[in-house]
């Protein structure tokens, strides 16, 4: 254990007491809540689940939220300001069971710091949200090395003209796997709650350096009040230096939208995908989806059709579906729920489809108190280029909301996973002390 390790766990120890005695002398109220930032973040994300959502299905007003790439909740786009800069840092502590997902690995003390960044912007016809955020990780152990990841995200709509608009949105991560665990969460848009996505629970073992990058552009043609189409372009990259193999996904997608009432829209689609690098295939699907908001604060979708791949992957065909939920039950409670069975999935390697679900509850326990549980589970078929996996997740967070955007956070987390018949466990509980220039918000 060397000095340095030393030094900082007991600054995390330190600052712990200082701002548990801060929070029990703090009388001040906070209106608004954000939302967990240190639970893991799935740097390496799953291409399917969108980190932007309108809230409306039909041609009106649409809000637009995008996920906070530091955890603290949802991002409304549409402000006042011009221009907004959002600033934050985090600092935790704690025990860490297994730093480096190893089959056998040795606990050890541990601390992070993760600084953020993020830029909004707009012009009349123009939205621009950039954000960056490193998590720079340490051990007590002499054991094992500092580690980083690099997480950093972009989202850009330019509205042509009435009818015509386009978007831009891609995410890049790089550095060690290991470390996603230690992140702050990337948090999933569901309608107007900020959930985990079940990719949470992807934690290969001994997978290494990791580079992932995903883009999509889309452009979206509203020929009426009630109907639009939308025409995309996407690809993924994928590569883990622990396994010396790529994977990657190229895909385009026609939808055409209808909307029956101002709560009510029906959509029809077609994609094609092409899978290159470790595997080299194509995959071709349609099917039809219904998004619903059943009340002002539920929402609800659901889609699906027969997905038919070549016999290069293997014949698998079958029908893919995703289906997601999220209501607030009270003033101060809301749940969120997400399942899929779909193709296209790189970040866990060249499978071709993959079985997830995850949802989670987060109540506002007292005015500076919220209480956050999430659950994910995944899975993949084996496939002649790579083994089957299976993983599931579990945090439990408690977050005081102090003044000046300062937040309290002592969190629990925990995974196992099995890959290649390598299975793999890990435990993490921290404390952590964040600070956040209002980025998000866990309850809208």
């Amino acid at each position: 254990m060397n000095r340095l390790g030393h030094i900082c766990l007991i600054a995390a120890l330190s600052t712990g007491l200082c701002a548990s005695c801060l929070f029990a002398q703090s009388s001040e109220v906070k209106g608004s809540t954000n939302a967990d930032s240190t639970a893991q973040s799935p740097a390496v994300n799953a291409e399917e689940e969108d980190t932007v959502q309108s809230s409306r299905v039909d041609g009106g007003q649409e809000q637009q939220f995008v996920a906070a790439l530091n955890g603290s909740g949802l991002i409304l786009m549409e402000d006042t300001l011009s221009r907004r800069l959002f600033l934050g840092a985090s600092f935790s502590g704690g025990w860490d069971s297994n730093p480096e997902n190893a089959g056998h690995g040795a606990a050890s003390g541990m601390y992070t710091l993760s600084p953020y960044l993020g830029i909004r912007a707009k012009t009349p016809r123009t939205q621009y949200l950039l954000q960056y955020q490193p998590t720079i990780t340490g051990y007590s152990s002499d054991v094992y090395a500092r580690q980083t990841m690099n997480t950093a995200s972009a989202f850009v709509v330019r509205d042509m003209s009435d009818r015509w608009k386009w978007d831009l949105k891609a995410t890049g991560s790089y550095g060690q796997d290991s470390t996603r665990f230690l992140a702050p969460q990337q948090t999933v848009v569901v309608g107007e709650v900020p959930g985990t996505g079940p990719n949470a629970a992807s934690y290969l073992p001994n997978a290494g350096t990791v580079t992932y990058i995903d883009g999509t552009l889309a452009l979206h043609f509203r020929r009426s009040e009630r109907d639009a189409f939308a025409l995309s372009a996407s690809n993924s990259f994928n590569r883990n230096t622990g396994f010396n193999e790529e994977s990657s996904v190229a895909s385009t997608r026609l939808s055409s939208d209808r909307g029956l009432s101002p709560t009510l829209g029906l959509t029809a689609y077609g994609q094609a995908s092409h899978y290159y690098g470790s595997l080299n295939c194509e995959s071709f699907g349609g099917g039809i989806g219904v998004r619903w908001q059943a009340r002002e604060r539920t929402f609800f979708s659901l889609s699906g059709g027969p997905q038919l791949n070549t016999s290069i992957c293997g014949k698998q065909q079958g029908f893919s579906y995703s289906a997601a939920f999220s209501t607030r039950l009270s003033r101060k409670s809301q749940m969120y729920m997400l399942s899929d069975y779909q193709p296209m999935t790189s970040y866990l390697g060249p499978g071709l489809w993959q079985r997830s679900a995850s949802g989670g509850y987060q109540w506002q326990a007292t005015t500076m108190g919220t209480l956050s549980v999430d659950l994910a589970y995944v899975s993949s078929n084996t496939l002649a280029a790579v083994s089957s996996y299976h993983g599931t997740y579990f945090d439990c967070v408690y977050s005081v909301h102090l003044r000046h955007g300062v937040t309290v956070l002592y969190s629990y987390r925990g995974a196992v996973s099995s890959a290649g018949g390598t299975s793999v466990s890990r435990n993490v509980a921290q404390f952590s002390l964040v600070w956040s220039s209002n980025v998000g918000q866990l309850f809208q």
